[in-house]
């Protein structure tokens, strides 16, 4: 596993993922419905291959993956697990996700995302996933600092963690 890496990502519609582009099954239908889309996501998430979360805002995210957390104090903070099956993830966001579900020639990553990635070993891995700020926060300044700080570690526990909706998803 690499030590660190940070990542930026364009985010226009306020959710961001991390995936397992081999594992991932994208397509939905070419008329997909946000509630068959919404549900792809949590099956996809409870089959470890996604990790997805509203980021309260639409933005352009600093991403920084460690394998230990900062001193930082995190606005808000959730773990899940997700399975590495050809030695990386990819950061990935809904514009790219719903391009997969409605074109069966669209895959995760995105052609111009394709860069945005994160070495692991393969195996099962826990995901702290750190929001550094807080989104209602009118006077925040997004630039030139990190967003997200997600903390990647092995995963020896074999639990599954069962989920119903996007993370920190309000509605």
């Amino acid at each position: 596993m690499q030590n660190s890496k940070t990542i930026t990502i364009t985010d226009d519609s306020g959710f961001l993922g991390i995936v397992n582009a081999d594992k991932y099954n994208s397509f939905v239908s070419e008329d997909w419905r946000l509630s068959q889309l919404f549900n792809r996501f949590v099956d996809e998430m409870n089959n470890d291959n996604l990790i997805l979360w509203s980021t309260g805002s639409e933005n352009v995210w600093t991403v920084r993956f460690v394998n230990k957390p900062s001193d930082i104090k995190s606005f808000r903070e959730f773990y899940k697990t997700l399975e590495v099956t050809s030695g990386k993830i990819f950061l990935t966001n809904y514009e790219d996700l719903t391009m997969a579900a409605q074109y069966h020639d669209d895959k995760i990553p995105a052609k111009h995302n394709a860069d945005l990635s994160f070495d692991l070993d393969n195996g099962r891995h826990e995901f702290q996933i750190r929001q550094l700020f807080d989104p209602d926060d009118n006077n925040h300044q997004p630039e030139g600092k990190v967003h997200f700080e997600i903390v990647v570690q092995t995963d020896t526990s074999k639990k599954s963690q069962r989920i119903d909706k996007i993370f920190w998803q309000t509605n």
